[in-house]
């Protein structure tokens, strides 16, 4: 009610058959106050998607409120619902308060009432409201007004609103800033590295569309992708790993953030495999990485692509399983799980002591606590730290496999283990695995 009060009314709803030209059903609805029949029914027309409330209708206002002197004149004891609906019928039959929201025709075509008093208010003659009319979009192939089609800034290719719409909110929320071109012929091919000032013209007027057609919160995101991608085409530019800051930064490889008061490397920054935008790399924390820019997800150690169910398509199990990755053995996935003595084992019988470069004064300690033996690191930075030695002298962690660990290692690439022979002692079987 308009003063905000809540009161509990009786719902009737139902079709009301009249003769206009022809039968219809009016689909009207009734509410009952908790004092009728002292008080009088509000009614309402109630149309569906395919009709429209007929303006010029006396009795039924915009919002489909049914007005009649029987509801106007409502008197206790005399007036019921029975005689209201002969009135509607009554009303309703000689001002028809709904009609179908039926497409024009022009010439064996059909057009939407909008679109054609759009071409008669724009066009002169008949043959240019025609024209005006009569743009089919190549993609959906759904027949718009030439209003309603865009055309590409870098090519002859042209789009329906909707089609320009759908593709860049997917593109510009999922993939790279290189990949917002043409939805048809793929122009202009934009490098992957280096490639961003050539195509600074295509990409403002692109923004220009984007801002008219999208969402802000879209828009947003297209100019910090675009910003991201310019500043990443400066080789001195660095972000950093702990914030969303970043900076020119010349000097040594310690940058130390005026943001959030943490350093990093400056040259600790990797690309994404899908797209190669360059990040900036924390260490510590969990594996699983989304690009900013393409929305690709990764492990951070060995790079392997993270899939879902059966669509990773490695194997039947596969779909069985969440969101996963098939890491390889050396991946700091499988590895932080080993003890440090073991990791330690596998360095020195690779011999890369002698390559080992002790980075620990550029880190910024994480705040646990860091034994003497792990070189400044707490446990869980020292393993990361030994894993990377690992994978720089590509060690082979296999060759420390217990005969349970070569066994499941099999089993997850979906290898067949060779059946242990009759009295074979268990170091030539667990070698004969290696191999």
């Amino acid at each position: 009610f308009p003063n905000k009060e809540k009161k509990r009314l009786v719902y009737l709803a139902g079709t009301l058959p009249v003769h206009y030209e022809s039968e219809y059903n009016i689909p009207v609805c009734i509410w009952l106050h908790e004092t009728h029949p002292v008080s009088r029914p509000r009614c309402y027309i109630c149309p569906s998607v395919s009709m429209v409330i007929n303006p010029s209708c006396p009795c039924v206002d915009a919002s489909g409120n049914i007005s009649l002197a029987g509801l106007t004149n409502w008197t206790h004891g005399v007036s019921n619902l029975s005689l209201l609906v002969y009135e509607m019928r009554q009303a309703f039959e000689k001002d028809t308060p709904l009609y179908t929201r039926y497409p024009m025709r022009m010439e064996g075509r059909s057009f939407n009432p909008a679109d054609v008093m759009e071409a008669v208010q724009l066009n002169r003659d008949f043959p240019s409201a025609l024209r005006f009319l009569t743009h089919s979009c190549p993609i959906c192939q759904d027949q718009v007004t030439f209003s309603k089609i865009i055309t590409m800034t870098h090519c002859s290719c042209f789009l329906c609103q909707t089609c320009f719409k759908t593709f860049f909110s997917v593109a510009i929320k999922e993939r790279s800033i290189d990949q917002l071109v043409c939805p048809q012929c793929g122009k202009p091919k934009i490098r992957r590295q280096g490639g961003m000032e050539e195509f600074m013209d295509y990409f403002n007027l692109l923004d220009t569309q984007i801002r008219h057609f999208l969402p802000p919160q879209v828009h947003e995101l297209f100019q910090r992708k675009l910003r991201d991608r310019a500043l990443q085409e400066m080789p001195n530019f660095c972000w950093c790993a702990h914030c969303s800051f970043g900076m020119l930064h010349e000097a040594d490889l310690r940058m130390d953030c005026p943001s959030c008061q943490k350093s990093t490397c400056s040259q600790c920054r990797s690309p994404c495999p899908n797209c190669h935008f360059i990040f900036s790399l924390s260490k510590g924390g969990c594996l699983h990485f989304t690009c900013s820019q393409c929305r690709h997800q990764f492990c951070g150690g060995c790079s392997q692509t993270f899939s879902l169910g059966a669509a990773c398509g490695f194997s039947a199990d596969c779909g069985m399983k969440g969101l996963h990755a098939h890491h390889p053995r050396d991946c700091l996935y499988h590895l932080r799980d080993w003890s440090v003595p073991r990791l330690h084992l596998l360095l020195q019988m690779c011999l890369v002591l002698e390559l080992r470069d002790d980075d620990s004064r550029w880190e910024e300690p994480c705040g646990r606590p860091a034994l003497p033996e792990y070189r400044g690191h707490c446990r869980s930075h020292y393993k990361e730290r030994l894993v990377d030695l690992i994978n720089r002298c590509q060690a082979d962690p296999a060759i420390l496999f217990s005969l349970a660990e070569m066994t499941a290692e099999l089993q997850r690439w979906n290898i067949a283990v060779p059946t242990r022979k009759p009295d074979e002692p268990e170091p030539l079987y667990a070698r004969r695995l290696r191999m």
